[in-house]
């Protein structure tokens, strides 16, 4: 077993590049500062004569001019393949081209949520330090347009508090916590005692506060605990402004299959006013409401696994007045959140449990949807609309109406979107850039590269947005939602259509 040993460095760039080697353990790598310990991570050894896979980017800008001691079980050969930089390292891997993925390492629950100034903030679950979930820390992306991102340095690290588990954001539009009207703020679960974390042994779960002044590029932790432990593995504090009654609203999700509904007037001082235990639900709770296509709004209750819950909210207490319904008709995404400081819509970000095999990264997020909330005969269901800035990037490719087949060749180096609208057909076959996707009325299947899943209502419509890696299929008006991970690297092939009766179809380049 390798001996424990240290290693000194004078930091002089903003960013410390650690090397990776992704193997099966890790050792836990520590860093000191004047011997006190400001920061630990798992990370992966490298023995001598081992090439690194990629280079994980520690932001250090507030550790410039000062000299750091890492110790850990590490080999000389470690230490010595350190780096510093200006600019985090980049990746010649080949990504999706529009839907958000880390440039190396694992990702998980978007956190964070909010919009500033014409700028989108995506926050997450992040392990810089494999393609694992560990060490959970926030990364964080930016765009103006919520298709293209620019990546930023990680934002919030873990301490000896614990790990950094989700959370979200708004802005300081009432000028609270001394902080000025345009900061931000967010809410996160520090995960004391979780098993990423073991310089936080003995801890607890608890929800505190981090803030920024420089329009998100940099968060500093405010220190103090916001809301105390109520149950073991209490996290994900969601927080909304609830107008009519004045005041914040948290939800957040406590153990097992019940949640917890907190307020203030303060965001500092957080009363606890209802607890709601459902019988399937768990995880990222998001309490908010959506507008109504009839006028008006409903409360929904959003979960991880995007079961929803529809009802009335007081600023106190949800009434439910729905059965829970499924936003998703198969596995794949999980963990929506919605933008918070988004006047006149409401988008819902979700994560993609995707594998990403043979990738340094693993995970993704799917397109943004937006929101809004059908009456039927049964209640209200979710219509979740791809986002208004993907509709209007789109190219058009091609238009065929009252066709039974058709075929075009050319298309390349895109993300495609293909709407079809069946009419009467039973029989449905669509070829994308490889990718097979399949309807059978009778059989009530949709088949995606032989993956089948079992469809609840006859289907009128579909979207298919296609990406490297992905595909988002919509149905039914963008009520029903389908996603598949796929083994598509080259966006160039054959797009095809063909049915036992005549559709009508549109094709789209977005890029």
């Amino acid at each position: 077993m390798q001996k424990n040993t240290s290693y000194k460095i004078k930091i002089e760039h903003p960013f410390l590049l650690i090397p990776v080697k992704i193997k099966e353990n890790t050792e836990r790598l520590s860093f000191y500062m004047e011997e006190q310990k400001v920061l630990e991570y798992r990370v992966f050894p490298l023995e001598e004569g081992e090439t690194v896979d990629y280079y994980a980017p520690l932001p250090t800008t507030s550790w410039i001019g000062k000299t750091i001691r890492l110790e850990g079980s590490y080999q000389e050969a470690f230490y010595t393949k350190i780096k510093q930089a200006d600019d985090p390292a980049e990746s010649d891997q080949v990504h999706p081209l529009m839907h958000f993925t880390p440039v190396n390492g694992w990702m998980n629950d978007p956190n964070g949520l909010v919009f500033e100034d014409g700028i989108y903030h995506l926050f997450y679950q992040h392990n810089a330090f494999g393609t694992k979930w560990d060490n959970m820390s926030w990364g964080h992306a930016v765009s103006k347009d919520l298709l293209h991102w620019e990546h930023r340095p990680m934002a919030i690290l873990p301490d000896e508090d614990g790990t950094i588990f989700s959370g979200s954001g708004i802005c300081n539009e009432k000028g609270l916590l001394g902080l000025p009207n345009d900061a931000l703020v967010f809410f996160y679960t520090s995960a004391g005692g979780s098993s990423d974390s073991p310089w936080s042994e003995g801890g607890q779960f608890t929800q505190r506060i981090a803030y920024s002044t420089d329009h998100g590029a940099t968060l500093h932790k405010k220190g103090d605990v916001i809301v105390p432990n109520m149950t073991e593995g209490n996290r994900d504090p969601k927080v909304y402004w609830h107008e009519e009654s004045k005041g914040y609203i948290m939800s957040l999700y406590l153990k097992n299959h019940v949640y917890a509904i907190l307020r203030s007037e303060d965001l500092e001082h957080w009363e606890l006013t209802q607890k709601l235990p459902f019988i399937t639900a768990r995880e990222c709770p998001d309490l908010r409401p959506v507008p109504t296509e009839e006028g008006g709004e409903k409360w929904i209750l959003f979960t991880a696994s995007g079961e929803y819950f529809t009802g009335d909210f007081d600023g106190f207490h949800f009434t439910n007045l729905s059965e829970g319904r499924m936003a998703y008709q198969n596995e794949l995404p999980y963990a929506g959140q919605t933008y918070s400081n988004l006047p006149g819509r409401v988008v819902l970000m979700h994560w993609m449990r995707t594998e990403n095999p043979g990738k340094y990264y693993t995970g993704m997020m799917g397109i943004p949807r937006e929101l809004t909330l059908v009456k039927g005969e049964e209640g209200y269901i979710l219509r979740q609309s791809v986002i208004r800035e993907w509709k209007e990037q789109r190219i058009p490719v091609r238009e065929e109406k009252e066709q039974k087949q058709w075929a075009e060749e050319d298309v390349r180096d895109a993300a495609l979107e293909l709407q079809v609208n069946i009419q009467g057909a039973s029989v449905l076959s669509v070829m994308i850039y490889g990718q097979k996707i399949s309807y059978q009325r009778e059989e009530g299947i949709l088949c995606v590269n032989g993956a089948a899943c079992k469809v609840t209502e006859d289907l009128h419509d579909l979207s298919i947005l296609a990406d490297r890696e992905i595909l988002e299929v919509a149905a039914n008006d963008d009520t029903l939602l389908y996603f598949f991970e796929t083994d598509l690297q080259d966006l160039a092939g054959k797009i095809s259509v063909e049915a036992d009766h005549s559709v009508d179809s549109w094709l789209w380049r977005v890029q």
